[in-house]
Parts: C-alpha cells; structure tokens; sequence
C-alpha cells in the first residue's frame, strides 16, 4: 500500500515539475475578440470562477447542437469501436487473466491511482488554491479547468454508468447483462469512472502544459489507467471506449471553453437587510 501511494505521488510531483515549467514559458496570445489573458495582478475571485465553471458547463452540454458532418461521424466511429470491442469482451477478459505478474501489478497499481477521484479532485484543489495563495493565475486557472473537467466528466459517466446498468466482469453475468437504471457498483459498470477521470485530468494537463513529451507522459498514464481497469477485472474492454472519449473530450472542452468568455449563465451576489442574496441569471443567445 505505502509503495503504491508512493508511486502516485511521484508522478503527481513529474506532473507538478512540467505544468510549473510551462507556466514559465511564454504565454500563448489568443484572439482578442473571444479570449482574454489574465494577469498576476487581476486573479479572478471564488464567484467568478464558479461562475466561469457554469459557463464552460454549458458550453460543453450544449455544443452536440452545433455538430457538423464531421462531429457526428466521430460520434459514430465511437459508437462502433465500442460495439466491436463488446463483441470480443470476453475474448479480452481471458487473455488478460493470463499475463498476470510482479511487473504489471507494479503498472496496474499506478493506473488504478491516477484514475482516483480523490486523488485527482485533491491534486487538482491543491493546484487551484496554490494558484491563489501565490497569486499565479496560470496555476489556479489549471486547476480551476482540471475541477471542472472532473466535475462534469464525472457527472456524466456517473448518469450512463446507472442508466446502462451493466454488471461487471467478476459477477459472472457475462458481458451481456445489462439491468439499467442502477445504483450498486455491481452492476454499474460501463462506462469507467477511473478511465474518464485518467483522460479528463491529462487532456486538461496536455492542453495547459502544451509540450510533446508532456503528452505523451500524460496520455501514457490514461493508458496504464484503461489497462488497470481490465487486468483486475473490474470492466469490460468495451467499458473503456466510451469513457476515455468522455474524459478527453470533456477535457479538451474545458480547456477551450475556459478560455471563451461569451456568457450565457450570470451570477451575482449581494447583501439584503436580513442576509445575503445569491441570484443565477441566464441569457438566450
């Protein structure tokens, strides 16, 4: 347990080493029509970013509106990869319970850590209070889009992991068995919650940092992460697909939303005599 832990943090410092040499490069500029450099001096404030985060969460659940041709048939080739994939589910499993060893339960063990919630909700708050104590806005808004990411990524996986229902592979039912409209974690298997929260937190990371070999590292993690959820047998391969899609599209989603700031969604607070008052605006567009 102490050398899996361990693991994880290490790579959570490597991630910590390549996001703060980043933040020392030059900053990329952005069209003054639709995006806007913050600086040290101007940090945004905590109703600000929540309010930046419902504004980034409605442009990302209401982007499929604005799909072109192209959207969709990516839509489809994931539909598809998945559909083939489920077919050979049971194929994978048992090639899978045969390559058990020292090595890859060393792997499996850092796949499964970089795909923990709780992990990743407290490397990404330290990263976004940091940002703040220390006044650098390049840090707090990572950390702020790596929240988001997870938030919304998160929510939406958790909806189709209880409406698809599917039970997992250690149950036995086979891959066939969908129940839906489930609470237990016996039979919420698809998609991956450890796999969505893996490619949210490095397509955010990948975005921020902008670097070849960062990427590579990040996504390589996401990777360990899928192979982790299949090597202990906690899903499907088909399990997967969807999830990773979710993660990392979400995550790119938040990275150049974040940066729009069109708004739809206003929050304004204020003081009245007997308390305080919170107000939620929306704009048609």
């Amino acid at each position: 347990m102490i050398k899996t832990v361990h693991s994880f943090w290490v790579v959570l410092f490597i991630e910590f080493v390549l996001l703060n040499q980043n933040n020392n490069a030059q900053v990329t500029q952005f069209s003054e029509d639709q995006k806007q450099i913050r600086t040290d001096s101007s940090l945004t404030s905590l109703w600000d970013d929540v309010d930046i985060g419902l504004n980034t969460g409605y442009k990302i659940f209401s982007s499929p509106a604005k799909f072109e041709t192209k959207d969709w048939v990516y839509g489809g080739l994931v539909l598809a990869a998945t559909g083939i994939t489920f077919l050979a589910d049971n194929n994978i499993r048992d090639n899978f319970k045969n390559i058990h060893s020292r090595f890859l339960d060393n792997l499996s063990d850092v796949g499964y850590n970089y795909g923990n919630a709780a992990y990743a909700v407290a490397f990404s708050g330290a990263i976004y209070l940091g940002g703040k104590i220390f006044r650098d806005e390049k840090f707090s808004t990572t950390g702020r889009m790596l929240l988001e990411g997870l938030f919304y990524a998160g929510l939406t996986t958790t909806i189709l992991k209880s409406v698809i229902g599917r039970s997992r592979p250690y149950t036995e039912d086979g891959p066939s068995r969908f129940n839906g409209f489930q609470l237990k974690t016996e039979t919420t298997s698809m998609p991956s919650g450890h796999v969505t929260v893996a490619f949210a937190m490095s397509s955010v990371l990948a975005e921020r940092i902008d670097n070849v070999y960062a990427s590579v590292f990040l996504y390589s993690l996401a990777a360990s992460t899928v192979f982790q959820r299949i090597y202990s047998d906690s899903h499907w391969a088909s399990d997967c697909i969807p999830a990773a899609v979710i993660g990392f599209v979400i995550g790119k989603g938040m990275v150049e939303f974040d940066n729009d700031f069109g708004k739809a969604i206003n929050i304004t607070t204020g003081y009245i005599p007997n308390g305080f008052a919170f107000n939620l605006s929306y704009s048609l567009k």
